[in-house]
């Protein structure tokens, strides 16, 4: 066991990539205490001290993976500052759509065990708290379950509002709404590419949908 003394902070962070590297590797279901103490080299005492329970590391695990995820998208979205500036209209706004799925996608199959565990944060919270509806156990796990949706829709949103403003026209609907069918659309799509890993399919219908979602879009004014 490794006896150097840390920063408090510094000791919780390392925990909690122990708890991850466990996770990302095994699922969240192999994530215990005495094995996070075993990964991070320290004592079981180092990591009682750290956090009170196992979902207090759980729910700090999570509140990091979450935080990277936006992270990760918003850098995925990014527009490409060597790419060619897209045309105003419809057509631009394909091309734009086109281009950030592109490399959001790319970043998806680069990221399989992540991209796994966002489904794994989404049941692990919820479990917490069922068959204690109203309580504020209830009320942490669903809020921990929603978190990381709030952080992907702000991402989209921004794309999304970048979109429109990048080709000039608008969205016939709220780009809340559009950012929430988009997400839902791939949240579907990533699940089931997890299980067959047929890409060319996936790619089909990422370009199906990118098409659907020009038709979401007005000519602005």
């Amino acid at each position: 066991m490794a006896n150097t003394r840390l920063p408090a902070e510094e000791r919780r962070g390392q925990l909690v990539h122990a708890a991850l590297t466990l996770a990302e590797a095994e699922g969240f279901g192999s994530v215990t205490i005495r094995r996070v103490a075993d990964e991070a080299g320290v004592s079981l005492g180092v990591v009682h001290y750290c956090f009170e329970s196992k979902e207090e590391l759980m729910s700090a695990a999570i509140s990091n993976i979450v935080a990277m995820l936006g992270e990760t998208m918003a850098e995925a979205y990014a527009p490409d500052d060597g790419a060619e500036q897209v045309p105003q209209g419809r057509e631009g706004m394909h091309e734009y759509l086109r281009r950030g799925v592109q490399r959001m996608w790319g970043l998806i199959e680069s990221t399989p065990n992540v991209q796994l565990l966002t489904y794994e944060i989404t049941t692990y919270a919820l479990r917490r708290g069922a068959g204690q509806e109203g309580s504020e156990r209830d009320a942490a796990a669903h809020a921990l379950a929603a978190r990381q949706y709030i952080v992907t829709d702000s991402v989209a949103v921004e794309f999304l509002e970048e979109a429109a403003r990048a080709s000039g026209i608008e969205w016939a609907r709220p780009v809340e709404y559009v950012a929430r069918v988009a997400l839902t659309f791939i949240d579907g799509l990533v699940l089931r590419w997890l299980v067959d890993r047929d890409t060319e399919a996936a790619q089909t219908q990422l370009d199906d949908f990118t098409a659907f979602v020009v038709e979401l879009a007005v000519d602005a004014g």
